[in-house]
């Protein structure tokens, strides 16, 4: 199972929100509501030094 960005598989096996991953989401969901493109939140990303999902210091536009 993939864990989706913003949880945490507990040892119990449900998600439990991360909440430092949630504060990226909601800054996603905010700059893309405000009408930046998926080119421009990856662009954000970057320039915040925000990691990927993978750990990796690149994100990707995959939906």
């Amino acid at each position: 199972m993939r864990i989706p960005y913003g949880f945490t598989l507990t040892s119990s096996g449900t998600l439990e929100i991360n909440r430092s991953e949630a504060n990226v989401v909601r800054m996603i969901f905010d700059f893309y509501m405000a009408g930046a493109s998926l080119g421009k939140v990856v662009d954000m990303l970057h320039a915040k030094q925000i990691s990927s999902p993978t750990g990796k210091a690149k994100w990707t536009q995959l939906r």
